[in-house]
């Protein structure tokens, strides 16, 4: 005869004859599984959600959360010191913040209003005009992305080399936009020759000089990515039909690598982040 599964009234027995020390020991583990059955269905609950993997979307409301802190914070003390609200520093930099939050969040409107209020207070701010072309890059308006990048390509100082890069890069790009490739052509390889070097924008700039049929121009960018990514699969496919159909221009697009890596010009060792 199969043993039942102990009855209501048999543990019922057991509490009544087990001493109060048990009982105690024996509530407490009850409640300790109980504890560790809610958290166990919060964690499955929340391992659905973003709160442990947050999507972009919520980094950039947590962004903009804190860059309103911070201007506020800067708003306080610009006013308690006397100066001018607008061109404070720490104000300056949390406007930019927040404008970058909104453009990531998709509210291209309101990022274009306030980094159009950042410049117009601040018109020599090459971060300022660097976002506003970003902006106006985003929303489709070249042209007004284009002055952005070119005043801020004019302002850059020696020693930014960042903000050069990023200048360079939107004015080649929306360039190409408005169909203009060659001078594309052109910004986007003093983009990509800046160091480090970046394996993105040698892609971009050979892709141009592709559809420029500048074959050797490409090439020249192509190897220079496997200088740095050697398995480059957008690289090296298109070298392999530029190797088969134009061998004249890829060697001579080696000859020249080959002589700018011997006169050290520049000497580049390493590519930025962007490479992916």
């Amino acid at each position: 005869m199969t043993k039942n599964a102990p009855t209501t009234s048999t543990i019922g027995r057991y509490l009544r004859a087990s001493t109060p020390g048990q009982r105690r020991a024996a509530y407490a583990a009850a409640l300790l599984l109980i504890v560790l059955l809610v958290a166990a269905i919060a964690f499955v609950a929340v391992s659905g959600t973003d709160i442990l993997s947050p999507d972009p979307a919520n980094v950039a409301e947590q962004q903009y959360l804190r860059a309103r802190e911070a201007e506020q914070q800067g708003i306080a003390t610009a006013t308690a010191t006397g100066q001018d609200i607008d061109t404070f520093p720490a104000v300056i930099t949390a406007r930019l913040s927040i404008a970058q939050a909104q453009l990531e969040m998709g509210q291209t409107t309101l990022a274009a209003r306030l980094a159009d209020s950042i410049v117009q207070a601040n018109p020599d701010n090459v971060r300022a005009l660097i976002l506003q072309g970003n902006v106006y890059e985003v929303a489709g308006n070249n042209d007004r992305a284009l002055t952005a990048y070119r005043t801020a390509l004019d302002l850059t100082q020696e020693g930014e080399p960042e903000l050069q890069r990023e200048a360079l890069r939107g004015i080649g790009h929306n360039l190409a936009a408005l169909g203009d490739n060659a001078q594309a052509l052109g910004m986007l390889e003093q983009a990509a020759l800046i160091p480090p070097e970046s394996i993105t924008l040698h892609l971009a700039a050979a892709e141009i000089a592709l559809g420029l049929e500048r074959w050797q121009d490409a090439a020249h960018h192509y190897y220079s990515v496997l200088m740095f990514d050697p398995e480059n699969d957008i690289a090296r496919e298109q070298l392999q039909m530029l190797e088969r159909d134009h061998s004249r221009a890829t060697q001579a697009a080696q000859d020249m690598l080959t002589n700018r890596m011997r006169q050290n010009i520049p000497d580049n060792t390493t590519t930025e982040a962007d490479h992916d």
